[in-house]
Order: structure tokens, then C-alpha cells, then sequence
């Protein structure tokens, strides 16, 4: 019998004309590995907050979800919490207590074990997560790796035997993505756990999975084997949202490459007479001749009187209609250097020079969210900005009940709405499919070329492959080196091939088969 059987379930918002999920029906066996993904807003979270009915939104529900042959609306919320561990997008969002063992502790206090357990299971679990070096800090001083890793343990010292995740590395570098995927896939061998997560990411996550749901509009568009969902998937509308090897490899004989090293290896085997063994330099933008849009000179920055310095002799030049990627690890100060830019904060030490109107939209976008629905949030913004963001079917909807990517949307919109100069744009990608991240990069090049300055901080270094024009690695609160895009990936292979393995933008060369980059 299936761990979990799902027959015929449809779901719509209470506020929505839109039916979110339809007739939805698969069967999950115990200690798969199942990968859910689609367009934005497909559904995807819906479905899986239908597996935890302690966080599924109102709405209208049809259908059943049987866990282990009982009916889960029939569970009591202990069983529930027990059994179905849940893991959120946003890691702030599910840490409740000031200290990490408190944190691990605190499901455990709520349902009334003693200390002598609650003790031993907190420091086993912190010792499997390898975490104990941290055991006694506060949980916000944290980094954003950290605290996802940190709810993942909270969950586990619950002993579930279901984990279920809604896109948590979207706020992650790539580096702790791939340390937190490669820990849950140790998970699921180790206890043979179930795992149903739904990703963006799909070039690491669907070599650890044994299946792949894919939704389309709130219906089951495949379900089965991974090679062969993908395969399929290479001839519909969603290609994008297919690992880069899948797309290179397209329709051609034999089995397709859902990984890095085994596009390589295919590209090796079969166009090696077309591999190219230096890179060739991109040819460089002319923007010499243009007047600085932002102006850093030695900024120095901390957030209290006698606390570290968060940036340090921060010098950064960005001129008038220039896409500028900042690139680095977690905890580097590239957030922070926004908000200097912003003008949000104040550095104590510099000089800092902006020429004209800045606009942040920040890593959390549901901050600037203050009405009740998407209309009244984008009351200022033009019919035409609405409809090429494609929000017209949203408009009537709360913000909080969007997906990651559609909120992203919105807020977005929101800040064009007050027509800056210069665009800030914290991790604008996050929980974006591809087919928008195309949409958003082309639309961003339309942006600068009518002299709009853009300045991003971002992990997503496929995009900023494709889309930006110059990229600076930040490391210890500073910028160490910034260049041309293609440039910047050669001379910093080894952080870029570490954290993304190929950028787009290089990877586009290979896929047109005119250029291919080793």
C-alpha cells in the first residue's frame, strides 16, 4: 500500500476565481525521493500545504489525501506534527525561539517530554547535522544556510516520516543549496524518510530524486521517472525549466544528461571536433563614455557602535544604464550594500554619490506588502507594466496567498510603479521558474537600454550569465574584483564553478553548438 494516496483533489482560494489544484491524483510509496516543480504559480505550494492540513490555507477542498491508509483531515494535529515535517521557503519565517538548542528543543517541550529526553535527542540530532558548534548561539545571528539547516533539525528531532519542502534553498547561496540538498538526500537513505520537494533548482536536486511531479496549471502534466518526465518535458512550453545539460542535449539519440558531468561527457563523446579549449572574450559594452550612476569611495559600515565592520573600504562604480551583478557567499555584506545604496543605512566612514531616484525591492518582498489585495498595492502602477508582469489574473487575490514567484512579481511592479533611476534588486530571481527568469532578464535589458541603472545582488549566477553586463565578487564586506560577465566566470572559476558549475550565459554558446566552452 502507498504511504500516501492522493485521489481527485482540487483546491480553490476562498478569494480566487481560480481553481489552484485539479483533480489531482498519484500515489507516493514510502521512502521515495519526489521532486515537484512547474511554472510559477502551477500550484506547487498549494499541493503540498495540502499534505499538512495544520497550514493549509481557506479554501475550498475536494478529494482525499490518505497517509498510510487513514484520511489526513482525520489525523489530530499531535500525529500530524509527528509524522509530516514541513519545511518553509523563507527560513525566517519557522524559527520561533532566541537560541538554537532552544529552537531544536521546542517541538519536543510542546508536547510534554521530559528533559532527560528532550536533552538527548537535541544533542544527537545536533551532532548528525554537525551543528553543535553553534549550538548555544543566538538563532538571528545566523546565516541564511544555517538557519534552513536549523529548521530541517527542529523538524527532524520530531522523527517525521514524511519531509515536506517548499523551495528551501530559494533563499540560499548556491554552496549551502547544495549542503542543505545534499543533507537531505543523507536523510532519506539514512531513515528512508519520504521526501516531496518542490524546487526552481532542478540541475542539482533531480540527481538525488527518484520521481518528478510536474504540475501545470494546478493539473498533473507528468508523474514517473525522471529521465523520462524530463525528456517529454524538452518538447512542451516548460523547457526552460529543464536542467541546461537536458536543453543542450534536446531531442538527440540516447539517454538524456540531467546533470553537469553528464552533459560534459555527451558533449565530449559526441561534438568534440566543435570544442573550443580557450574562452573568447566577450566584446565589452561601451559604456566608457556614459556619466556614473553610483559612486562608492572607501565606505566603511557596522550595524552597532562597537560591533564588526559589516563593510569595509567598499569601493564600487556603476554607470547610467549598466546591469551590475554583486556576487558572493552569505554573509559577505552584499544585502547590506544595498541598503547603503538605498540610503536605508548610513555608512559612518566614505563617500557615497547616486545620481537620481533608488528603488530597493528587498530580499523579503512581502515587507512591502500593506493592502488587502494585489489591486490596491499596485493602484499606482500602469495597465501596460500589469500586463507585461502578466498579474491580471492575480489582481483580486490577497499577496500573502500568492506563490514565491508571483509575490516577487508583484513587488517588483510595485517599486517601477514609483519610476526610479536606479533599480535595487536583492535576489530579484528568487522562486522564479526560468520562463519568467527569461521574461524578467529581457525585460531588465529594455530597462537599462532606456537608462535605467541596475544594480543585483544575486546567487543566481545562470541569470547573471545571461543578463547582466559587469559582475564583483564580494568577500569580507568588500568588493575584490569586478569585470566584464564573461570575464569575471573565467577569472573566477574556481568560486563560479564551485557554486553554479556553468553560467547560462556561457552554457548558451554550447547549446547553439557554435561555441562550446570546457
Amino acid at each position: 500500500m502507498a504511504q500516501i494516496e492522493i485521489e481527485n483533489l482540487s483546491y480553490k482560494y476562498k478569494i480566487s476565481d481560480k481553481q489552484s489544484l485539479k483533480k489531482v491524483s498519484l500515489s507516493i510509496e514510502k521512502g521515495q525521493f519526489i521532486v515537484v516543480c512547474g511554472k510559477s504559480g502551477c500550484g506547487k505550494t498549494t499541493f503540498l500545504r495540502c499534505l499538512k492540513p495544520q497550514i493549509r490555507p481557506a479554501g475550498n477542498i475536494e478529494g482525499t489525501v490518505n497517509f498510510d491508509g487513514q484520511n489526513i483531515d482525520e489525523m489530530t494535529d499531535e500525529e500530524q506534527a509527528k509524522k509530516i515535517g514541513y519545511v518553509m521557503q523563507n527560513p525566517e519565517h519557522q524559527i520561533v525561539t532566541d537560541k538554537v538548542w532552544h529552537e531544536l528543543a521546542f517541538g519536543l517541550e510542546n508536547f510534554g517530554e521530559k528533559s532527560e529526553y528532550i536533552r538527548a535527542k537535541t544533542a544527537e540530532i545536533a551532532e548528525y547535522f554537525d551543528i553543535t558548534g553553534w549550538y548555544n548561539e543566538d538563532t538571528d545571528s545566523l546565516s541564511g544556510g544555517q538557519k534552513q539547516l536549523l529548521n530541517l533539525a527542529a523538524v527532524m528531532v520530531m522523527g517525521p516520516e514524511v519531509l515536506v519542502l517548499d523551495e528551501p534553498t530559494a533563499q540560499l547561496d548556491p554552496i549551502a543549496a547544495e549542503r542543505f540538498l545534499d543533507i537531505l538526500k543523507k536523510i532519506n537513505e539514512d531513515f528512508g524518510i519520504t521526501v516531496i520537494i518542490s524546487e526552481h533548482r532542478l540541475n542539482y536536486v533531480l540527481q538525488k530524486a527518484d520521481k518528478v511531479l510536474l504540475l501545470e496549471e494546478g493539473e498533473v502534466s507528468n508523474f514517473g521517472e525522471i529521465r523520462e518526465v524530463v525528456k517529454k518535458s524538452l518538447l512542451m512550453d516548460i523547457e526552460p525549466l529543464m536542467p541546461v545539460p537536458s536543453r543542450i542535449f534536446g531531442q538527440s539519440e540516447g539517454e538524456v544528461p540531467i546533470s553537469i558531468s553528464e552533459g560534459r561527457r555527451w558533449l565530449e563523446n559526441n561534438h568534440s571536433s566543435k570544442i573550443v579549449r580557450e574562452i573568447k572574450s566577450e566584446e565589452k559594452k561601451n559604456i566608457l563614455e556614459k556619466q556614473y550612476s553610483v559612486l562608492c569611495k572607501d565606505i566603511w559600515f557596522r550595524y552597532e557602535k562597537n560591533g564588526r565592520d559589516i563593510i569595509q573600504g567598499l569601493n564600487l562604480e556603476v554607470k547610467k544604464g549598466e546591469i551590475f551583478a554583486i556576487i558572493g557567499g552569505n554573509g559577505t555584506g552584499k544585502t547590506t550594500t544595498l541598503l547603503l545604496l538605498s540610503k536605508i543605512l548610513k555608512a559612518y566612514r566614505g563617500k557615497l554619490k547616486t545620481d537620481g531616484r533608488a528603488a530597493l525591492l528587498p530580499q523579503n518582498v512581502q515587507i512591502l506588502f500593506e493592502r488587502e489585495t494585489v489591486s490596491e498595492e499596485l493602484e499606482n502602477a500602469s495597465d501596460k507594466i500589469i500586463k507585461e508582469m502578466k498579474l491580471e489574473a492575480f489582481m483580486k487575490m490577497h499577496p500573502y496567498d500568492l506563490s514565491g514567484g508571483e509575490q516577487q512579481k508583484v513587488a517588483f511592479t510595485k517599486i517601477l510603479s514609483k519610476e526610479p533611476d536606479i533599480l535595487l534588486l536583492d535576489e530579484p530571481t528568487k522562486g522564479m521558474d526560468n520562463i519568467f527568469k527569461e521574461e524578467l532578464g529581457r525585460f531588465l535589458k529594455s530597462l537599462a537600454a532606456r537608462g535605467k541603472t541596475i544594480i543585483i545582488v544575486s546567487h543566481d549566477l545562470d541569470f547573471c550569465g545571461e543578463y547582466v553586463d559587469r559582475c564583483g565578487l564580494f568577500a569580507n564586506g568588500s568588493l575584490i574584483s569586478a569585470s566584464n560577465v564573461r570575464e569575471f566566470f573565467v577569472n573566477n572559476r574556481f568560486y563560479t564553478t564551485t557554486v553554479a558549475k556553468m553560467a547560462r550565459g556561457i552554457v548558451e554558446s554550447a547549446y547553439k553548438m557554435e561555441d562550446i566552452i570546457c
